[in-house]
């Protein structure tokens, strides 16, 4: 960045910009007079320079500066650097957000007695290096309205970058949404996400029964890891006005629309409301991308749904067998894939249609699991194991475990690097609207899988034999329908991300760090 960027001249046409929105500002005070600003103890700020016309509120037109505190320091010395984060998680920060307020009027003092007249205006130490002086010119900016940081504005990152002496623009960073942020997968992209907050984004996860949940900074030891307790944002997908407010508020970049009602058989014994969440809820939150971007001069927020690979039948009916490239002709046999699939449909008719944007990011994952699991039942993936728990000692019957369908298990780590990808491709405007593939490689039906995870877990082959057995003769019963194999074809999705191809992390080492800690962890 040049030099001259950290002086601007009066005449800089950004400054301008604030009264149009398009660029925000900050003043550094340091403690405790950012504090007598915003209080209203201070109601003109003395300044060795004019402020820029751009950024006085007149006319009905409020400019509002925010107050950037700083520590208390040496007088007429700043110690802030010329670019420095502030906010969410940037640690050690040397400005804070506080509060905000107009200047309504910059004039000049012409004496001394003028400055000293307004002593108890703006609080200067007339012994101290801001007194008085017949050396330099001395202005005084006479403030209008303040208010405060509300708590939640406190934290929300940005980049300060100077822009004429104690003046700063304000970069926010790109705002981050993840629904259904207490789930498997978006509790892993929420924790992706904000590992990487303080230099990337603010990052907002939402939940609606279950507000707190535990993040782990390392993969699972035999002992348990310590877990970081994580608060939840608040929102009912269902309530529409109440979405619409939270979106209001929060004004996101991206929404990771993770929320939904994933389990086939669940969604078979409360049909009418999975339905209103994974599609109705999936509509509106597309209609209010659609109103909100056409209200910004960025053209956000872009909507990245989460989709199955339920949306495809096997071959059984439509005769299109997989592996499924993202164009193959969908034609789901559960209600579950059907749900999925009118998400999809609606997200394409309202962000992808002709001159709507293309603001639609749609993501198909097959069945996944979880490497944070505390809940074997959390994970169709893992569900198997529940036998060998120590509460399950007493069964005689022995377990039919699914040995027909073929499985693509993937582990909500890496579907999480993938869609972190993609937010950062859509933020740089490099990732069209459409629908992409994000799947393992490789293979297993459930039986296999749990042969695998018994291995790894060394128990012992007749005790598997005499809890579990294949069933090969055709789909579940007593479920919902599913196909016998939807392999995703992702070929498009790496060269949509100008890669040669996503490294996956294999079976055996996924199911390892799945089932760390077998079975204590799992109660």
């Amino acid at each position: 960045m040049a030099a001259d960027d950290h002086s601007k001249a009066p005449s800089w046409p950004g400054w301008a910009a604030a009264a149009a929105g398009r660029r925000r500002f900050g003043l550094e005070l340091q403690s405790p007079f950012a504090e007598y600003v915003v209080s209203n103890r201070k109601p003109i700020e003395t300044r060795g320079y004019d402020l820029p016309t751009g950024l006085l509120s007149s006319d009905g037109r409020q400019v509002k500066i925010e107050i950037l505190q700083s520590k208390k320091g040496e007088d007429g010395v700043s110690a802030i650097p010329n670019r420095v984060s502030i906010g969410s998680r940037s640690k050690g920060s040397s400005l804070k957000r506080i509060g905000w307020c107009t200047f309504t009027r910059s004039f000049r003092y012409t004496s001394r007695a003028q400055f000293e007249a307004d002593a108890n205006k703006h609080l200067v130490d007339p012994a101290s290096k801001y007194g008085w002086s017949e050396e330099r010119p001395m202005y005084g900016w006479v403030v209008g309205s303040r208010g405060g940081c509300a708590s939640d504005e406190e934290n929300v990152a940005c980049t300060a970058v100077r822009r004429m002496r104690s003046l700063f623009e304000l970069h926010m960073k790109p705002t981050i949404l993840v629904t259904g942020a207490s789930g498997m997968l978006g509790r892993a992209l929420h924790r992706l996400l904000l590992s990487n907050s303080s230099s990337e984004y603010n990052v907002i996860g939402t939940g609606h029964s279950r507000l707190q949940v535990d993040h782990y900074p390392n993969y699972f030891s035999d002992t348990k890891a310590k877990a970081e307790p994580v608060e939840l944002h608040h929102l009912n997908l269902l309530d529409f006005d109440a979405t619409t407010k939270f979106l209001n508020k929060h004004r996101p970049d991206v929404i990771v629309h993770c929320a939904a009602e994933r389990y086939p058989d669940a969604f078979e014994t409360k049909l009418e409301e999975s339905i209103k969440l994974n599609v109705e809820s999936t509509k509106h939150l597309a209609r209010e991308c659609k109103r909100l971007a056409s209200d910004s001069d960025t053209a956000r927020p872009y909507l990245i749904y989460l989709s199955t690979s339920y949306v495809f039948d096997g071959g059984a009916v439509s005769g299109v067998h997989p592996p499924y490239q993202p164009q193959s002709k969908a034609h789901p046999i559960n209600n579950y894939g059907k749900s999925k699939w009118e998400g999809e449909c609606a997200v394409r008719e309202i962000l992808n249609a002709s001159g709507a944007g293309g603001r639609g990011i749609i993501a198909r994952v097959p069945l996944l699991y979880g490497e944070d699991c505390c809940d074997l039942s959390e994970s169709p993936a893992l569900e198997m194991m529940k036998v060998f728990l120590p509460s399950a000692s007493q069964t005689t019957t022995k377990k039919k475990i699914d040995h027909w369908a073929l499985r693509f298990p993937t582990s909500t780590e890496d579907v999480s690097q993938v869609l972190k990808l993609m937010i950062d491709r859509v933020l740089d405007d490099t990732l069209d609207g459409g629908t992409y593939h994000i799947a393992s490689p490789y293979g297993a039906t459930k039986y296999d899988l749990m042969k695998m995870q018994a291995k790894l877990l060394n128990i012992l082959t007749e005790r598997v034999d005499g809890r579990t057995e294949g069933n090969s003769g055709g789909p579940p019963k007593d479920s919902a329908p599913r196909p016998q194999c939807t392999q995703l074809d992702c070929t498009d999705t790496w060269k949509a991300l100008g890669m040669e191809a996503f490294e996956f992390v294999s079976l055996q080492s996924g199911m390892e760090r799945a089932l760390r800690g077998f079975p204590q962890r799992f109660g």
